[in-house]
């Protein structure tokens, strides 16, 4: 993808979202943002089967879909959970959902790009990476930040994964396809053999994907998006 695509596809998910969180409420039903993804939870769990007190980042958490309901479950323990975003509307919404549920004494939110999203070495325990990096502008920055998240990992550390793969997007009124303003468009085979590539030596907790289709409104016309939504659990050895 050429830097004038990137931009534009960049500005089409970037309109897309802020006016998606402006015009509905976290956790509201019918939409994406109803529930937390039911792995994402059941990986916190297994951590919290062998450790009380945990490290959290939520990268690409938007108004706190998975920041909310984890920091939720680790309110009664000494534990901190980041969430980072590169909208104002999603920090300045995770904030205020924090605040709502209160959990914003261990919540943090932080406004940065994913591709550049600098980790200290050997400091998380759990990072959710959840539909964000597929918004990165090439593989050689989906594996740099990959390998930040990894360096960033403690040894039994667990990454949680979902990717939008092979994506098609169509006018719903008129059924003509489009070329799909994404800026990572992998098919799920290549997806997949790049994640275990960069994973090796870690253990695979889940590799699945599923079909999934959204209505959306992100250019003139509302659209269907459609992808095979690939999920991918691992942990550090």
């Amino acid at each position: 993808m050429g830097k004038e695509q990137f931009e534009a596809a960049r500005k089409a998910e970037a309109g897309y979202h802020s006016n998606f969180y402006q015009n509905n409420e976290l956790f509201a039903d019918g939409t994406w943002m109803a529930r937390p993804m039911p792995m994402v939870m059941e990986m916190l769990e297994r951590l919290l089967a062998h450790q009380s007190e945990l490290r959290v980042l939520d990268l690409g958490c938007g108004v706190g879909r998975h920041t909310i309901p984890i920091a939720q479950r680790l309110q009664q323990t000494n534990s901190e959970v980041i969430g980072v975003d590169l909208l104002d509307e999603a920090v300045e919404g995770l904030r205020k959902y924090a605040k709502k549920y209160q959990v914003d004494h261990m919540v943090k939110a932080e406004k940065a790009d994913v591709e550049h999203y600098d980790i200290r070495p050997n400091i998380f325990d759990f990072i959710a990476a959840c539909s964000c990096l597929e918004h990165v502008s090439d593989e050689n920055a989906f594996l740099e930040a990959l390998n930040r998240l990894q360096a960033g990992t403690r040894t039994g550390g667990i990454h949680c994964i979902t990717m939008s793969t092979s994506v098609e997007e169509q006018e719903i009124r008129t059924g003509r396809r489009i070329e799909p303003l994404i800026e990572l468009n992998l098919s799920t085979a290549k997806a997949t053999q790049l994640l275990e590539e960069a994973y090796a030596g870690w253990n695979i907790l889940l590799q699945e994907h599923v079909t999934q289709t959204i209505e959306e409104e992100k250019y003139d016309e509302p659209t269907q998006f459609r992808c095979e939504l690939l999920r991918f659990a691992v942990q550090k050895q």
